[in-house]
């Protein structure tokens, strides 16, 4: 499992999580962490040897506007996995509000990036996208769009892209918490790509600008290390 292939890798001492859910990402914490998430509905022990867990039953938005997790840490954010609500300019700002709170080293892993399929893409996931996707238990919406956003827009950014089943895994270090850049343009850059269409960009396409990994490369937790130029 490549996120838990992270935690060996990266062995942070501050874990920040967005979209927790039923906690088995927050599971393979160690480590001090916070999740934040609207509806927790944890379904089993995700606190383990942790040191201490703090637990935010609020949207990502109003938990950046109230609180900072590095404030709460008395440390910046070592690794951040974003999972949230799965729509483009949803995870724009919870990256660039997560990137404020960690340090040039810190890894940001993104979910839900690659789609198997265009119904996984849709920004509505009705029950007929549903019966026609190749996994019709996952939704994407249209977080896909945040890596040609970050490419153009944050080039300075390290970006890897892992083919993890059944929607990738989207690694981010180089950070640079003092920038501004998406913060400054959000407005500018959700109106460029909001009318930006997997269909017609072409799944494809998209899969091949990704470059991805496979995760049989990542067997180790010194492959993540390498991958990450650590």
């Amino acid at each position: 499992m490549v996120l838990a292939r992270l935690h060996e890798s990266v062995r942070p001492s501050t874990y920040f999580e967005i979209g927790t859910l039923r906690g088995e990402t927050l599971k393979l914490a160690k480590c001090k962490s916070i999740a934040v998430d609207p509806k927790f509905r944890i379904a089993s022990d995700v606190i383990g040897a942790k040191p201490c867990c703090l637990f935010f039953q609020t949207t990502s938005d109003d938990f950046f506007r109230d609180r900072d997790p590095a404030a709460i840490f008395g440390a910046p954010i070592d690794f951040a996995f974003i999972d949230g609500l799965h729509l483009f300019e949803y995870a724009l700002r919870d990256f660039a509000n997560t990137e404020r709170h960690c340090r040039p080293n810190s890894v940001i892993v993104l979910h839900d990036c690659v789609p198997a399929d265009r119904w996984m893409a849709e920004r509505v996931y009705t029950d007929e996208c549903r019966r026609r996707s190749t996994f019709p238990d996952r939704w994407a919406g249209d977080v896909w769009k945040i890596l040609p956003a970050l490419k153009k827009y944050r080039p300075d950014l390290k970006i890897a892209v892992v083919d993890a089943e059944p929607t990738g895994l989207v690694l981010i270090t180089r950070l640079d918490p003092q920038s501004n850049v998406l913060s400054d343009n959000y407005d500018g850059i959700v109106q460029e790509f909001s009318g930006l269409d997997i269909t017609k960009y072409g799944i494809a396409r998209h899969q091949d600008d990704c470059a991805m990994i496979s995760t049989r490369a990542l067997a180790r937790a010194a492959d993540v290390a390498k991958l990450l130029g650590r």
